[in-house]
């Protein structure tokens, strides 16, 4: 089976991540948001931002070209491309402070640090896209989780033991440009140890500029798209820091879901570049993909509709009703976010750049109008009801213009399934909260119940979904 090998790996990236991101997510970022508290965390969450947005500099498509083109088998020259790189995180740095300039940041220092944390971890991600392309998914998986491992057992010892002192976001900022810059050392030598850099012939300037093009377009928009939001939040509400600290508390939590999206975008693209030819091959794993994705979705947005006061009260430590709904309303777009992961995969590995590029620019649109309209008045909260907006236009129309354009499974009664599921999962975890008072109880049972359906009934859902199309 040819997809065996994408579902093997994929399988192994996300248990790893699985493992590993929550940990780094709930016990060492989080509680780093909690020691400093949310006006000083959320000045960083909006350099954080700032980063993102301009975070296409500092690869302007390199690397997601690269990848497709190695995946489609094209001769590339890793050398002359690795050179452009460097000097695209030097103008991605030099562009960073310059925007800081102009809007009055303070943070110099902070900034730097947030700077070279995303340049170390740019050119990581470069590298790991040769990997990638060369379909060497397993060794991919356990890059993913690097850095953060490495994080997790230096930071987790600060912060939870008395041996070395404390741990302030200065500290907290040094020791990840330490530890990203080890995972890139580490993926540098496994490329070297595979030889997996050949010399292709080198392009000229302007052949490079239009292959990479499409490619930074799509950074750039989907950046601004995921991550504006939080600068604006800081710079625009007269409490901008503090608002900024509730919204980069709830947005911890959807980055976390989104995790499992995310990486899987990151296996489809070369998949589907490698097999585009064999149109029942890519419609299969897109369907069951997507299946998966949405399951996870729908369950943790569920759970998070009937125990966000519980999250919140676990993982900070307050019960303020208004972070409550912040917590809610932010968890609701990750359906949105999974389907504009998968489908707008398929759009890019098949190289219909021109429709993504258009649905995403209505996107950030759409964004931009709802964040300049309503955080003034309404702060974090406005940042969340405009991301719903924005990202479920972007889910749903690369969902129907994927399907269509490449003549994948439509799947539209699934689409039934999905509401229905939504429908029972609330209501199994509302009617459980009233009969049990213990959370992890019900999050116990839930999750025996799934164990028991796919040991049981595997069979019988693989062929009732699959005729879903």
């Amino acid at each position: 089976m040819k997809s065996l090998p994408f579902f093997k790996g994929l399988s192994w990236l996300l248990l790893l991540n699985l493992l590993i991101k929550p940990v780094w997510i709930f016990f060492i970022d989080r509680q780093v948001q909690v020691h400093a508290g949310n006006a000083a965390y959320g000045r960083y969450f909006a350099l954080l931002n700032l980063s993102y947005v301009l975070y296409f500099l500092a690869d302007a498509g390199l690397s997601n070209m690269l990848n497709q083109r190695i995946a489609h088998r094209h001769g590339v020259n890793l050398r002359q491309l690795l050179g452009i790189k460097l000097m695209l995180l030097l103008v991605f740095g030099i562009a960073t402070f310059f925007v800081a300039w102009l809007t009055h940041v303070q943070q110099y220092e902070m900034l730097f640090y947030v700077v070279l944390i995303q340049a170390l971890t740019s050119l990581f991600i470069f590298l790991r896209s040769i990997i990638t392309a060369h379909q060497y998914f397993t060794l991919d998986a356990f890059f993913s989780v690097i850095d953060k491992s490495l994080m997790i057992l230096i930071c987790g010892t600060l912060l939870y033991t008395s041996l070395f002192g404390g741990l302030d976001l200065l500290l907290f900022l040094q020791i990840q440009c330490c530890c990203t810059a080890a995972a890139v050392a580490l993926a540098a030598w496994q490329i070297n140890e595979r030889s997996l850099i050949s010399g292709g012939t080198r392009e000229t300037s302007g052949r490079i500029v239009q292959l990479v093009l499409p490619f930074a377009l799509i950074i750039l928009l989907m950046s601004t798209h995921y991550r504006l939001d939080g600068f604006l939040l800081e710079r625009l509400h007269p409490q901008g820091d503090l608002e900024a600290g509730l919204y980069a508390s709830a947005y911890r939590l959807l980055d976390a879901g989104n995790m499992a999206g995310y990486l899987a975008a990151s296996f489809l693209v070369p998949f589907i570049a490698r097999h585009r030819t064999d149109k029942a091959l890519t419609g299969q794993a897109v369907l069951q993909l997507r299946h998966g994705l949405l399951f996870i979705a729908i369950a943790t947005v569920s759970f998070t509709l009937v125990f966000a006061t519980w999250i919140q009260q676990a993982l900070y430590h307050t019960a303020d009703a208004r972070h409550t709904l912040i917590i809610r309303t932010c968890i609701a777009a990750l359906p949105a976010y999974y389907l504009v992961h998968i489908y707008g995969s398929v759009l890019t590995a098949m190289g219909r750049f021109r429709s993504f590029i258009t649905l995403l620019t209505v996107s950030v649109i759409i964004n931009l109008v709802l964040n300049l309209v309503l955080i003034p008045g309404y702060g974090a909260l406005g940042c969340c009801l405009a991301a719903l907006a924005s990202q479920y236009f972007c889910g749903l129309s690369t969902y129907i213009v994927a399907t269509r354009s490449e003549g994948l499974p439509f799947g539209a009664r699934s689409n039934i399934a999905y509401l229905a599921l939504a429908a029972g999962l609330t209501l199994f975890f509302w009617g459980s909260s009233k009969v049990i008072s213990h959370v992890w109880i019900i999050l116990a049972l839930f999750a025996a119940a799934i164990l028991i359906v796919l040991a049981t009934q595997a069979d019988r859902i693989k062929i009732y979904f699959r005729s879903f199309r």
